[in-house]
C-alpha cells in the first residue's frame, strides 16, 4: 500500500519478479489489514496505474 495521508501502509518486500497472479496476492493479503491499521474510514479509494501486473487477467479475477 502506498503512502495515504493517514500515513504509510504496510512494506511487503517482492524476492521475485512481479506479476499480475503476486501483486493480487499482495493485495488481498495486505489492503484491507494495511486500510485498517490506519484507521482509515469508509470513502477511501486505491488507486494504481496501467502497468500490465496492475491490469493483467490475475489481478482482474
Amino acid at each position: 500500500m502506498r503512502t495515504t495521508a493517514k500515513g504509510p501502509g504496510r512494506l511487503i518486500r517482492v524476492k521475485e519478479r512481479m506479476n499480475g497472479a503476486i501483486y493480487r496476492e499482495i493485495l488481498s493479503e495486505n489492503l484491507l489489514p494495511s486500510a485498517r491499521a490506519l484507521k482509515m474510514k469508509r470513502g477511501w479509494v486505491f488507486q494504481h496505474d496501467n502497468d500490465p501486473k496492475h491490469t493483467a487477467l490475475a489481478t482482474k479475477e
